[in-house]
């Protein structure tokens, strides 16, 4: 079978992290099949940014073309998917003079499943949409939401990373039987438990006194207002690592201007964003994970934190009512909420919790067993 995958938020030199858990799934599946990767680059005359580069180019372990498509900044983003096909397409089928895909699968509701369903239907090729955060932003929109209803309702079979999103994905018109829920997968040999005191010790966090850590992005929709201030309801001796750096106006000095006004400022630590690598020793140097989004697809920052034996508080969004046994390895909340964020927050620092226990519970799945249920939906298109 060979596999064409799309997905804007792919890593690439600027930030190799963005859109990891995409590469992750595609990377296992491409084990599995035979599969090509197309990350396309939104270009606009005169404005600075990655070149596109239509010829595969090795990602770690694959091939990625990075075509260009036109996009207008600001302005007509109604329009941004049906550009994205428009630019696509002489990319594509030039592609398809050499090799012809058996199927496209696109990783995102928009622009991706939007501009590859106009693709699919003129070339004839089935195209499968997996459902990620992304889709409720579409929502907001009168226009893009009646776009991706189309294009949800003519791909051959649509893969959610949460059941909150199936369900919505199904108000718009898509059929049960081509609705298949499947979270994300953990890298099992990078996040897995670790000695807590070493991992504080090679990162130069405090050795004593507990830690929640929050490993997110500092935009407000992370919720780290919110943590912070329940941070202020919690004995002196917790503090928070929040590792992330400044994303959609949020930045580590608002944050700390928030520390400040709640009084726990000497209780904040900001590290910025931090590599890959380092990921687990935060996890594995945390007493609690803590994600208090306000919006997520399927966080991996669960889902990884669970897999070092942390249990973790989360509020109720996306997929984490899917991947968050409570109260096994820890408690879900509801978003935007600072009091139930405290009370849970002091309820799992009370409980004792062994690293395999909260492993055990979590029932969290290699990428490789993702990439066995993906390609079993494939084979049966």
């Amino acid at each position: 079978m060979k596999i064409l995958s799309f997905s804007y938020c792919f890593p690439n030199a600027s930030n190799p992290t963005w859109g990891m858990f995409v590469y992750q799934r595609l990377a296992a599946l491409a084990r599995l099949e035979e599969l090509r990767v197309c990350s396309p680059v939104p270009w606009f005359p005169g404005l600075a940014g990655e070149g596109g580069h239509p010829q595969a180019q090795p990602w770690q372990e694959l091939q990625v073309h990075r075509p260009r498509f036109f996009y207008i900044p600001r302005f007509f983003k109604n329009a941004d998917a049906r550009l994205y096909a428009l630019g696509l397409k002489p990319w594509l089928k030039n592609l398809l003079c050499e090799w012809r895909p058996d199927v496209l699968d696109a990783h995102f509701v928009w622009p991706d499943g939007v501009g590859v369903a106009l693709l699919a239907r003129e070339l004839g090729i089935p195209y499968v949409i997996t459902l990620r955060g992304k889709i409720y932003e579409c929502l907001k929109v009168s226009s893009q939401t009646r776009q991706c209803a189309e294009a949800l309702q003519g791909a051959a079979a649509v893969i959610s990373v949460s059941s909150k999103m199936a369900d919505e994905a199904h108000k718009l018109g898509v059929p049960k039987d081509r609705l298949h829920v499947i979270v994300n997968g953990v890298d099992r040999e990078h996040f897995n438990p670790r000695d807590r005191q070493e991992c504080r010790r090679q990162l130069d966090l405090p050795e004593d006194g507990r830690l929640l850590v929050t490993v997110a992005h500092l935009g407000h929709r992370k919720g780290h207002h919110e943590t912070i201030k329940a941070l202020a309801g919690l004995p002196e001796e917790v503090r928070l690592v929040i590792v992330g750096g400044p994303a959609q106006g949020g930045t580590a000095e608002g944050l700390r201007q928030v520390a400040r006004d709640a009084g726990v400022d000497e209780r904040l630590i900001l590290p910025g964003r931090q590599s890959y690598d380092k990921i687990p020793l935060y996890y594995g140097a945390a007493d609690v994970g803590v994600l208090a989004s306000y919006r997520e697809g399927c966080p991996n920052a669960v889902l990884e934190s669970l897999a070092c034996g942390t249990p973790v508080v989360a509020s109720d969004v996306g997929a984490v009512p899917d991947i968050l046994p409570v109260p096994a390895a820890g408690r879900i909340v509801p978003a935007e909420q600072v009091e139930p964020l405290r009370t849970a927050l002091a309820e799992v620092l009370a409980q004792s919790w062994t690293a395999e226990a909260v492993v055990r519970a979590s029932g969290v799945r290699s990428w490789e067993q993702v990439a066995e249920e993906v390609r079993t939906i494939f084979q049966k298109l």
